[in-house]
Formats: structure tokens, C-alpha cells, sequence
């Protein structure tokens, strides 16, 4: 989950498939010259609109973070606890889309308990856990491109857009300055280029501009709290976030 504040003390709650739905909306306008196609077109758009499937049954019941008297913050989440969630969301990804987006789907878990030790693995069962996760789903991965035939660097251009719309869909949603970088996109000539993005008046300038339109308008719903809301016990929580009214935001992306 994310959480944003607003100047007023208010916040919006945000489902991590709900900011996966924008990554999925940012790859389907994806495409400037010189960047890596989105290829096969369906496929890894879908795996960007759904990279996040693994937290359905979570968000239906999120954890109280007593600390803070909100929800936790999807980074306060240790790998214990959602690796194997991650597993079970690569098997549903297979099931429902096929074995392009479980494949693209389990490399982003991957990509996760690689790069983001200090963040997944708090203690020793949530470091077991990742490993864990890095071992079996290694082997998965490989069954999953052989059975697609697909070229090892399809699949890395592939994985990258993912990673990429991914963490531009958690700076749009959660905000730019708690969120941080957003990340490097894949070039048609293999290598990678960082993208830079700032926020002025609701507008947000992304340099290189990646998409194949002149600007980019973002759609997504979010619940909202009033300021000071918090909160004791966890199903007094829950039963609040699933009755709270569901706001309408967008964003407007333009060239920087």
C-alpha cells in the first residue's frame, strides 16, 4: 500500500494493483524513438498492469503498522511475509495470462530480493525467505523461457519496462519526493537510460520522454482519509479502508 499526504494533513490510500494498473497504463503509451518496443505488445503490458498481483489477498486485509496507528507502507513488509506471496502471485499470473507475464512477473520478484536486500530482509526469516524465493523461482524462470523460446535479451528489455514502469507508477502515486529514483529504461540498442522526473502544479516532466505521444494523462483511484486519522486496532482499520469513498486522481506527464 502507499500512502500520500496532503498539504491539508489529509492522505490517500493506494492498492499496489492499483498503481500497478497505472505502470500497465504508462506501457501501452510507451515507444519514443530509441527505446526497446514493448514486445510481445500484450503480454508485457499486461505483466505491468499486473506486476503487483501477489498483493490481492494482502490489500484485502492489510496490516496495522502500530508505530504509526496506518496501514504498512508496502517497503515495512518483510519478505517472510510476502515472498511466498509473490510465489503463489507467479502461479496465478500463469493460470490467468500465461507464461509471459508469470515469467515477468516472478523476474520482477527476483529483481526485488536482489536489489533491495536492506528493504525485503529485516531479519534472518525474512533474508531465508528471499533466498529462497531467489532459488526456486530461478529454475521457474528458465522452464518459463523455454517453453516461450524467447531470446534472453527480449526477455531482459522485457523485464526492464516492467522495473521501469514500476518505479515511475510509485513516484506518480506516492509522490516523487518519498518515493525517490525512477529507475532506468531499456534502449533499442540494449543498454539503458535513467530517466529523471520532477513535479511542479500537479504537472509531472519526465526527461527523456519514453512515450510515443506528446504528453501522457495517468487515470487511477485512491480511498481518502481526513487528517489525523489513525487507528488502534486492525479490523476497525480494515473495515474502514473498505468502506472509505473512492477518489478519482489523475496525472499529467509532459516532456522535461
Amino acid at each position: 500500500m502507499l500512502l500520500r499526504e496532503a498539504a491539508d494533513g489529509s492522505f490517500l490510500a493506494i492498492s499496489q494493483p492499483m498503481h500497478a494498473l497505472v505502470s500497465g497504463q504508462m506501457a501501452r503509451a510507451w515507444g519514443a524513438p530509441g527505446f526497446a518496443p514493448v514486445e510481445p505488445f500484450e503480454d508485457v503490458a499486461t505483466a505491468c498492469a499486473q506486476h503487483d498481483v501477489a498483493w490481492m489477498s494482502w490489500e484485502a486485509a492489510p496490516t496495522l503498522d502500530a508505530a504509526t496507528g496506518l496501514p504498512h507502507m508496502f517497503r515495512a513488509v518483510g519478505a517472510s511475509r510476502h515472498a511466498p506471496m509473490w510465489a503463489e502471485g507467479v502461479q496465478r499470473a500463469l493460470v490467468a495470462w500465461g507464461p509471459w507475464v508469470a515469467l515477468l512477473v516472478s523476474r520482477h520478484g527476483s529483481l526485488i530480493y536482489g536489489s533491495y536486500a536492506d528493504r525485503h530482509q529485516l531479519d534472518r526469516a525474512d533474508a531465508e525467505a528471499a533466498e529462497r524465493y531467489l532459488a526456486e523461482q530461478a529454475v521457474v524462470q528458465q522452464d518459463l523461457a523455454a517453453r516461450l523460446g524467447a531470446e534472453p535479451a527480449q526477455v531482459e528489455a522485457a523485464s526492464a519496462l516492467v522495473a521501469v514502469t514500476d518505479a515511475l507508477s510509485l513516484a506518480v502515486c506516492g509522490g516523487v519526493q518519498t518515493i525517490g529514483g525512477v529507475g532506468t529504461a531499456p534502449m533499442a540498442d540494449g543498454s539503458r537510460v535513467k530517466l529523471a522526473l520532477s513535479e511542479s502544479d500537479g504537472v509531472l516532466a519526465i526527461a527523456p520522454w519514453p512515450f510515443r505521444l506528446p504528453e501522457v494523462t495517468l487515470h487511477w483511484h485512491a480511498r481518502h482519509f481526513a487528517a489525523g486519522t489513525r487507528w488502534t486496532d486492525e479490523a476497525r482499520m480494515r473495515a474502514d479502508l473498505a468502506a472509505a469513498p473512492q477518489q478519482a486522481v489523475a496525472a499529467r506527464l509532459v516532456p522535461g
